[in-house]
C-alpha cells in the first residue's frame, strides 16, 4: 500500500495517473457508461440527469476517495462482514453506486428528497445494500442505531455549510468511524472559490482536521500545490481548486 498516493492536497490532474487512483477512475468511467446505457441517471453537483461521464476534476475527487477506502480498509470490514460506508451529501452519485456495486453496505445522506429517492430506486432495481436518507446530520446527531462505519465519504459538501457549522459536522462524521476507519472528503478551496463558505487557506483546513480529532492518513500536513483552474462554468472568470483530506481514526 502506498499511502503517499493519498496525500491530503489540492487538485492536480496528474494525480489520476497514480496506480490505485487510475484503477478506480477506470472503474468509475465504465460504471458511468453502464448507467447511461441502462437509462439510469446519476447526480453531479446535485443535478440528477442521464449522463455518460463526469468532468476530470470530479473524477479526481471520486477516484481518490474510493481508492483510498479500498486500499486502506479493503473490500470487507476487518470484522469479516460487509464494508459499511457512510456518504454525507452525495445522493445518487457515482461513488455511492460504485461502492454498493462492489458489495459494500452504504448509507447515503442527502437532504434533497429527489436524490435520496433516486438512490433508493436504483438500489432496489439492482439489489444493492444501499439506502438513501434525508437525515440532516447538521441539525441532529446521528442515532445510536447506525453504529460505526468503516469509512465515511463526503465530496464537495463542506462549502455548502456555514463556516461555524463545519467543525461540528467534522466531529460528527469522525465519531461515526470505527477505530482504524477512514474519512475521505473534498471541498472547494482558494481565495477565488465562488462559494462564500469555501475553505480559503491551509490554516482553515488545519482547524477542521483538529475539530475532527482524527490524524492525517500519511502523516504529512495538507499541501496546496498552487494550481488553479476554471472549475465552474457559471464562473468562467474565477480560478480556484479542490482540496482533499484523508483522515484516520486511531486504532483501538
Amino acid at each position: 500500500m502506498h499511502l503517499a498516493e493519498f496525500e491530503s492536497k489540492t487538485y492536480s490532474p496528474a494525480d489520476l495517473a497514480a496506480p490505485a487512483t487510475a484503477r478506480a477512475a477506470r472503474a468509475l468511467r465504465w460504471l458511468a457508461v453502464r448507467l447511461g446505457l441502462s437509462a439510469t441517471p446519476f447526480a453531479v453537483n446535485g443535478f440528477l440527469r442521464l449522463r455518460f461521464r463526469v468532468p476530470p476534476h470530479k473524477l479526481w475527487e471520486y477516484a481518490r476517495g474510493v481508492a483510498c477506502v479500498e486500499q486502506t480498509v479493503g473490500r470487507k470490514s476487518p470484522q469479516g462482514s460487509r464494508l459499511r460506508v457512510l456518504d454525507f451529501g452525495g445522493g445518487a452519485t457515482l461513488p455511492v453506486y460504485y461502492l454498493a456495486s462492489r458489495g459494500a453496505e452504504v448509507l447515503s445522506l442527502d437532504i434533497d428528497r429527489v436524490l435520496a429517492d433516486a438512490t433508493n430506486a436504483v438500489a432496489r432495481a439492482r439489489g444493492w445494500r444501499l439506502q438513501g436518507s434525508t437525515f440532516d446530520l447538521v441539525q441532529a446527531p446521528p442515532p445510536d442505531a447506525w453504529g460505526q462505519f468503516d469509512a465515511v465519504l463526503s465530496f464537495s459538501v463542506l462549502e455548502h455549510l456555514p463556516k461555524q457549522i463545519q467543525p461540528l459536522v467534522m466531529a460528527r462524521l469522525a465519531a461515526l468511524l470505527r477505530p482504524g476507519g477512514i474519512l475521505a472528503l473534498t471541498f472547494d478551496y482558494g481565495n477565488a472559490a465562488p462559494k462564500s463558505e469555501a475553505l480559503r487557506d491551509a490554516a482553515e483546513v488545519e482547524r477542521l482536521v483538529e475539530a475532527s480529532g482524527l490524524a492525517l492518513l500519511d502523516g504529512r500536513p495538507f499541501r496546496d500545490t498552487g494550481e488553479r483552474f476554471v472549475l465552474d462554468k457559471r464562473h468562467p472568470d474565477l480560478q480556484f481548486t479542490f482540496g482533499s483530506l484523508f483522515l484516520q481514526r486511531a486504532a483501538a
